[in-house]
Order: C-alpha cells, then sequence, then structure tokens
C-alpha cells in the first residue's frame, strides 16, 4: 500500500493516470461515437428493408381480389417478415410508439405512399417470446389493412471488429504511455536518490542524464556542491589551524604553572587549561568528523559497550551495562567509541549513574544510555544537538563542557547509518537511545547467543545485582 501511495504522489504517478484517463476518454468516446453512428446506420438500413417489403406488399395485395388478399398476404410472408391483411382497423392499430416515432419518419420518408396513418409498435402480450418484434399496421386505399411484424428490432446494432481493433490500439497506447514516461521519469527517481545524499559527507556526484531540464538540474547541483564543499573546506582548515596551534601556548602555560607559587591559584590556573585542552580537542575532533578515514567492520557492539562501561567504572564512575555478551554490526568502532563516550560523559557529568543497556527491535541494535540528572525540557532536545550549545537553564554551570559532545555523537551513529534520539525517562533523567542497523536483522550473525547476560558494576561496589538495576524504566 505504501508504494501504490508513494506512486501516486510521485510525478511519474501522476503523469502515468493524466496519461491513462486522456486514452480512456478518447476511446470511450470513440466507441460511443461509433456505437451511435453504427446504431444509425443500422435503423437507416432497417428502416429502409421495411419501406421496401410494405410497399411491394401494398402492390401486390392491391392487385387481387379482396377475397385473394389475406392468401396473397401469406405468400409474401418469410419466417423473418410476415404480412397480413384485415379487412377492418385491427386491434392495436391505433397509433405509434414514442419510441419508434424516429424509426416511423424514417420509413416514411424513404416511401411516402405508405401514408402518414402508418402505426408501429413493439407491444405484444401474447407473445412473451417475441415482445421485442417490431409490429405494424397502415390502411389501403379500399378501407382495408394491411399488418405486418418483422423479427428484427431496431437500435439493435453490435460493436463490430472495428471497434475491437480499436480497444486493443487503444491498450497497446496505454502500455506504450506507461513505459515511456517510466523512462522519462528514470533520470529525475536518480537525480532525487543523488540529492538525498547530498550534505552527507564527500561531494555526491549527481548524474547529468535525461532531458536537458534534468541535465541542467544535475549540472547546477554540481556546480553548487563545489562550491559549497570548497567553502566549508577552507573555514574547517581555517578552524582546525587555530585549534591545533593554541595547543603550543596551553603547553607553555602548563610548564609556566611550576613558578606559581600561590597553590589556589596554580589549581585554578590548572583547571581552565584543562577546560581550555578539552575545549581544543573537542572543536579538533568536531571539525574532523566528517572526513574521518576509519574504515567500516563487523564489530561486537556488546563487548564495545562492556569496554566503555569498564573504563569509566576505572575512572570512579557509577557506571553498569547489562545487555547479551555478543551482538555484531558493520561499524567504524573508534568512532562509535567516541560516541558512546560522550554519551557516558554526558550522563555521568550530569548524574550520579549511568546505565547502558543493548537490545534488538525489528532488526535494529538499539543501545540506551540513561542517567538520573534533571532531563532537559523538551522544546530544547533539538538544541542540545546543536554545536556549541549547553543548555543551561537545565544544568548546572559547574560541569563544564563545550557544547561538541552530543553533536559529534549524533554525527558518528548517523554515519553509521543509524540515529541518536534524546527523551526524558519517566522516573526522571534522559535517556539517549541509539539505533544502529544490523545486517541481516535477527537472522544472520548479529543474534545474540543464548548465554547469560553480562553486567558491569561501576563505582557504587554491586556486582551481579546492577544487572537488575540496569534499566529504571
Amino acid at each position: 500500500m505504501r508504494g501504490l501511495a508513494g506512486l501516486a504522489r510521485s510525478l511519474e504517478g501522476r503523469t502515468v493516470a493524466v496519461l491513462l484517463l486522456a486514452v480512456l476518454a478518447v476511446h470511450g468516446g470513440a466507441l460511443a461515437l461509433y456505437r451511435r453512428s453504427a446504431s444509425a446506420a443500422a435503423d437507416d438500413a432497417f428502416a429502409t428493408e421495411i419501406a421496401h417489403q410494405l410497399v411491394l406488399a401494398r402492390e401486390a395485395v392491391l392487385r387481387r381480389p379482396p377475397e385473394d388478399r389475406g392468401t396473397e398476404a401469406q405468400a409474401l410472408s418469410s419466417a423473418h417478415f410476415e404480412i397480413g391483411w384485415e379487412r377492418g382497423p385491427p386491434a392495436g392499430a391505433v397509433g405509434t410508439d414514442p419510441a419508434l416515432l424516429d424509426l416511423r419518419d424514417r420509413v416514411l420518408e424513404v416511401e411516402p405512399v405508405l401514408g402518414p396513418k402508418l402505426a408501429l409498435t413493439l407491444a405484444a402480450p401474447d407473445e412473451p417470446l417475441r415482445q421485442r418484434d417490431l409490429r405494424g399496421a397502415f390502411p389501403l386505399p379500399d378501407g382495408g389493412y394491411l399488418t405486418f411484424r418483422s423479427a428484427h428490432a431496431p437500435g439493435l446494432a453490435r460493436l463490430g471488429a472495428w471497434a475491437y481493433l480499436a480497444t486493443a490500439m487503444a491498450i497497446l497506447v496505454g502500455v506504450a504511455a506507461v513505459v515511456v514516461v517510466h523512462r522519462i521519469a528514470g533520470p529525475l527517481r536518480e537525480l532525487t536518490r543523488a540529492t538525498g545524499r547530498i550534505g552527507r559527507g564527500a561531494v555526491v556526484p549527481v548524474p547529468e542524464v535525461g532531458p536537458d531540464e534534468t541535465r541542467g538540474i544535475g549540472r547546477a547541483l554540481n556546480a553548487m556542491q563545489d562550491r559549497i564543499h570548497g567553502l566549508v573546506a577552507e573555514r574547517t582548515q581555517a578552524l582546525a589551524a587555530v585549534s591545533h596551534d593554541l595547543r603550543t601556548p596551553i603547553a607553555r602555560l602548563r610548564l609556566r604553572l611550576d613558578r606559581v607559587e600561590d597553590a589556589d591559584e596554580r589549581r585554578a590556573m590548572a583547571a581552565d587549561l584543562d577546560e581550555m585542552q578539552a575545549m581544543v580537542e573537542a572543536t579538533l575532533a568536531y571539525v574532523r568528523g566528517g572526513d574521518d578515514p576509519e574504515a567500516r567492520q563487523a564489530v561486537n557492539v556488546a563487548s564495545l559497550l562492556m569496554g566503555v562501561a569498564d573504563a569509566s567504572a576505572d575512572a570512579g564512575r557509577d557506571v553498569a551495562y547489562a545487555g547479551p555478551g555478543r551482538a555484531l554490526a558493520e561499524v567504524r568502532p573508534v568512532a562509535l567509541r567516541r560516541a558512546l563516550e560522550n554519551l557516558v560523559d554526558n550522563g555521568v557529568r550530569y548524574g550520579d549513574r549511568v546505565r547502558i543497556a543493548l537490545g534488538f527491535e525489528d532488526g535494529d541494535l538499539v543501545v540506551h544510555v540513561d542517567d538520573d540528572g534533571p532531563g532537559i525540557p523538551s522544546e530544547d532536545v533539538a538544541r542540545a544537538f546543536e554545536p556549541f550549545v549547553r543548555l543551561e537553564a537545565s544544568r548546572n554551570r559547574n560541569t563544564g563542557g563545550t557544547g561538541l559532545g552530543l553533536t559529534i555523537a549524533r554525527r558518528a551513529v548517523e554515519a553509521e547509518g543509524g540515529s541518536l534520539r534524546l527523551a526524558n525517562r519517566p522516573g526522571g533523567g534522559l535517556r539517549a537511545e541509539i539505533r544502529l542497523p544490523r545486517p541481516g536483522g535477527r537472522g544472520q550473525g548479529g543474534v545474540p547467543p543464548a548465554g547469560p547476560q553480562r553486567a558491569v558494576a561501576g563505582a557504587s561496589g554491586c556486582a551481579s545485582g546492577c544487572a537488575d538495576r540496569a534499566l529504571d524504566t
């Protein structure tokens, strides 16, 4: 159903619909005109035949004496056209059915001698099987009446071979229109796919194929990418150079700290230098994020999470992991580990403890990093991912940070084809949810074994019992 809905919204689908409707309208109109003209021609032929036969019967009956006219009428009859003679007006010959007035006018136009009192009807209540037979009567000069019945009713023209040939041609034209439109829309589809990849890293060559319009769009997009990437490269290089050059004066300042005699002043200056060093490192990581040369490889993400939890626990933080011992995904391990460490650091910075959980949902690998901090106002969740933004209204000013941790983490996750989102937990605290696609889903190598779950305890000193409270949801 989604495919049909998408096709209905696409330019190709709408163009095909318009063409098919046009073909159907033209073909339907042609068939209607053909049917009408064929019916008119059949009625004209039928009226001419009836008129000629009635005139011949009238002349033959009038040549016979009254006592022989009935016999003569029967002799003129056939299986499809019966002739009768009456001495007086026959029953039912009082007028013409309204539906047969046009046929009556055509008959009289061909043979006016039949007279204005010609009556035509289709009614035959005494013979149900022949109710559609044409019946009629008209007076003779001597007062008698000539009656007739024809087995062929008017208005029964059938569609001939031409109509079926036209229908086949309309079907072929419709199929050809669909094929041609599909081929014409091919460059547009390729252009859409290419433009969807623009802005996610390196320059994406947009194919310059198809009609002049799509070729022009492709050329314009390629030129625009060259200009944008050139501008971004220049500014990124400048920012990286400045951040890199700051390392030297920071290192010199650290050497001069030993000359400061006041211990409190020395500690304050060291803290400022640490913050400056962190800002420089974060900025360098941020500007280098789009040009990371690391190759993707099959990685046990569960082991990666355990390593992050172990390292944080060794540093004296209350961080624990709960989940399977094996879950494979094709990722860049260093970049993903940096993203996970940023999320853990963010959680520890604003809360007392962090719990990492790993699970599987709809073929994706799902990682939850939960903290017990104050959370983020819902209207500020989107701003939390903006570079150099710190939500001081909801976070402590004394916690430090550069405002790049979440930005770098999201960029790294999205580079793996996954997603990162933040949400406040019902019980308090913030949840960072990472979704990563796994090759083959649950049916292949990424399936966790049926073995025991792993729990890593942090500085709180709990052992395997931390697995029971790894997720406070």
